[in-house]
């Protein structure tokens, strides 16, 4: 009886020991799992926030930054003028041709030796006028000044603009050429570029230049010049006449091919 009654005694002990032992090992996998469970939710944020934004600090592989691309000139196509209508030809108007009239015998008309001239003095040659020979820049320019609104409505007397496009020897537009503006004029002093092409107010290649002031008169201290990409100059440097009447704050210029 008495080794009955030990393990009686006894089992309930063991039995507490081994619930013991199984709560430690169920928390031991609790845990693991949480961890588990934590950085699964990191990893998604980590995968969401890479993709969101691939320049993100923590992508150890960012991709290479991108280049801005060149801003290049809208291109507009050309719109062919209406068909031209030939003129009606006119016919030609009957003319009377007038009897010819009779022709008097000539007279006679003594004959008479002319007398030498003494000391006749040579008379002087003019030497011919000298013209300059052309600079060979493969553009020619045309200047005129007119009415702002006349192509900006939204302009006012308040402003004086130089503007202007370039074409070629067909008449069309030469997109990305540079246009230089320097000099000065009473009270301001330039030196600014543009584009043709920028500007499509002025026509297809059209540029321009707001200088920011009132209608100011000048004479030849004002000049633009165009260049190639290169920077190589396509035209001479032309000296402008600016004007301090409303209706001339506009010095429009047109770069033609030869």
């Amino acid at each position: 009886m008495s080794n009955y009654d030990d393990f009686l005694n006894n089992k309930p002990r063991k039995s507490a020991q081994g619930k013991k032992k199984g709560s430690s090992r169920d928390m031991v996998w609790n845990i693991l799992t949480v961890v588990v469970l934590l950085m699964m939710l990191c990893s998604c944020w980590v995968i969401y926030t890479v993709y969101a934004n691939p320049y993100s600090a923590i992508n150890p592989f960012k991709p290479n930054t991108p280049i801005p691309p060149t801003i290049t000139p809208t291109w507009t196509p050309l719109v062919f003028p209406p068909t031209w209508t030939p003129e009606p030809t006119l016919l030609p108007t009957e003319t009377s041709t007038p009897r010819p009239t009779y022709t008097l015998e000539p007279t006679y008309t003594p004959f008479s030796l002319a007398t030498a001239t003494p000391n006749a003095s040579a008379t002087a040659v003019i030497p011919p006028t000298r013209t300059p020979k052309p600079t060979g820049l493969p553009y020619g320019v045309t200047v005129t000044a007119v009415d702002s609104t006349t192509y900006r409505a939204d302009s006012s007397c308040n402003t004086l603009y130089v503007a202007g496009q370039a074409i070629d020897n067909k008449k069309n537009p030469m997109l990305g050429y540079i246009v230089k503006l320097g000099g000065n004029v009473p009270g301001k002093t330039f030196d600014s570029t543009s584009m043709t092409g920028i500007a499509s107010t002025y026509g297809q290649s059209g540029f321009e230049f707001d200088l920011g002031i009132p209608p100011v008169a000048s004479k030849n201290t004002l000049w633009v010049q165009m260049f190639d990409q290169s920077n190589a100059p396509l035209s001479d440097k032309i000296y402008l006449t600016t004007y301090s009447d409303c209706a001339k704050n506009l010095i429009y210029i047109r770069f033609t091919q030869k």
